[in-house]
C-alpha cells in the first residue's frame, strides 16, 4: 500500500507543548480547507464566515481526517497491522478511521454503541454502509454496556481478543481525542492564521469569535489551545452535543496537561473557551425545530450540515437570547468550522419536512 510520510514542524508559538510529533501521514487532500463569508438564518446581524472542514477528503471525513494524519502515521510507523476505535452506530470518527485505515493497509476494527439489539444486522445506512464497504469489522455493544464498561475498557477487551488471534491492534480512543490527535487542530489554528494573513481583504483582519460542534472533546483542545498559545486573539466557543461543559473542561485540561502546559502562565481551560450545552433531546437526537432549521441552511445557501454535530451547534448560536449570553455582538464576525459528518443525514429522513413545490412533473410538449 502506499502512503507518504510528511516532516512536522510544530508552529513557533507552541513551544511550550512538550513532544511534538516529528511527521503525520498524508490523508487530508483539501487542506488549507476553504474559508468564505456565509449567510446562514438567524445570524443576519453578524459578519458570517464558515470554515469548509468538511471538505477534507473524498470521503467527507471531516475534522476527523486532521488528528488521524497524526494517529496512524504512528500506527504506520510502529508496524501496527490493524486499528481500533470505538463510537456511536453513526460514529464519524468510526468510518473516517476505517477508510483512512484501509487506504493504508490496515485491517480496521469498529465498536459501535447502538439503542437497539446488539445481536441485529446494523444496516447500512448512511456511515455504516462506508464501514461496511471497507470491511470493517464491527462489533456492536448495547448503551448499557457502553455505559457500564466505559470506551477505554471496551477497546481494551478487543485489543486482547485481537492480540490473541495474532494480530497487533493500533487502539485510538472516542473522535481520536488524545494527546497525539489534538495537534490536528492545534495546527488548524495555525492554518486559520495564515488563512487571515494572505486574505486578501476577502477575510477580516481577525475573526471576534469562533464556533463549532463539541462532540468528544479533540477539536475543542486544539483549537482552545492553539487559539491561547498563538496570537490569534478570537474567542472560543465549543457547543457539547453530549455530556456536561465540565466533562469538556476537565477533558481539555487533562490533554493540556500531558501536553506539557503550564498553567500557572496560560491559565485553565474556563479562561481558554467556553463549553455550551447544545444536545438538546441528547446526542444524535433531533427536535423537528433543529431538522426544519438545518433544512433551511441547505435550501437557501446550499451548504448542509449534518444533525448530529454541525447542524446543532450552528442551530443553538441561531437564536440571538444564545449568542448575548455568549457575548457575541451585533455586527461582530463570526468563523464557524463545519466540522463534516454530512452522512448522519441518512439516519433522519423520517424527521425531514416535505418542502412543497419542490417535486413536480414536468410537461412535456413535443414539437412536430
Amino acid at each position: 500500500m502506499l502512503y507518504s510520510f510528511e516532516q512536522y514542524s510544530a508552529p513557533s508559538w507552541a513551544a511550550m507543548l512538550s513532544n511534538p510529533p516529528a511527521e503525520k501521514v498524508k490523508l487530508a487532500h483539501g487542506t488549507p480547507t476553504p474559508i468564505h463569508p456565509w449567510s446562514p438564518c438567524g445570524y443576519e446581524s453578524n459578519q458570517m464566515f464558515v470554515k469548509r472542514d468538511d471538505l477534507t477528503s473524498f470521503d467527507l471525513s471531516g475534522n476527523k481526517v486532521r488528528k488521524l494524519e497524526f494517529l496512524l502515521a504512528q500506527a504506520l510507523r510502529e508496524k501496527y497491522d490493524s486499528v481500533i476505535t470505538i463510537g456511536g452506530i453513526q460514529s464519524n470518527h468510526a468510518r473516517s478511521t476505517a477508510c483512512c485505515a484501509r487506504q493504508l493497509g490496515l485491517d480496521p476494527h469498529l465498536i459501535l454503541r447502538s439503542s437497539k439489539d446488539p445481536t441485529e444486522d446494523p444496516s447500512y445506512t448512511g456511515n455504516l454502509l462506508l464501514d461496511r464497504l471497507v470491511g470493517a469489522k464491527i462489533y456492536q455493544v448495547s448503551t448499557g454496556t457502553y455505559a457500564r464498561i466505559g470506551s477505554r475498557n471496551l477497546c481494551n477487551q478487543l485489543e486482547r481478543q485481537l492480540r490473541a488471534e495474532g494480530k497487533n491492534p493500533y487502539v485510538i480512543p472516542v473522535g481520536g481525542s488524545n494527546v497525539l490527535g489534538a495537534w490536528g487542530y492545534l495546527e488548524a489554528i495555525n492554518e486559520i492564521a495564515e488563512q487571515i494573513k494572505s486574505g486578501n481583504g476577502n477575510l477580516p483582519g481577525n475573526f471576534d469569535h469562533i464556533v463549532f460542534a463539541c462532540g468528544s472533546g479533540g477539536t475543542a483542545t486544539g483549537l482552545a489551545l492553539g487559539a491561547r498559545l498563538s496570537s490569534l486573539g478570537s474567542k472560543i466557543h465549543a457547543v457539547g452535543v453530549c455530556d456536561s461543559p465540565d466533562y469538556f473542561y476537565n477533558h481539555i485540561e487533562e490533554v493540556s496537561a500531558l501536553l506539557g502546559v503550564d498553567f500557572g502562565t496560560i491559565g485553565h481551560p474556563r479562561d481558554w473557551c467556553t463549553v455550551y450545552r447544545g444536545q438538546g433531546l441528547g446526542y444524535a437526537k433531533s427536535t423537528e425545530e433543529e431538522m426544519a432549521f438545518i433544512q433551511r441552511v441547505s435550501m437557501t445557501t446550499g451548504i448542509i450540515v449534518d444533525p448530529v454535530y454541525s447542524g446543532k451547534a450552528l442551530y443553538y448560536f441561531s437564536q440571538s437570547s444564545n449568542r448575548i449570553e455568549a457575548g457575541i455582538q451585533d455586527g461582530e464576525s463570526i468563523l464557524f468550522i463545519h466540522t463534516g459528518g454530512v452522512l448522519g443525514m441518512y439516519d433522519k429522513i423520517d424527521q425531514l419536512t416535505s418542502a412543497e413545490g419542490m417535486v413536480t412533473k414536468m410537461s412535456v410538449v413535443l414539437e412536430e
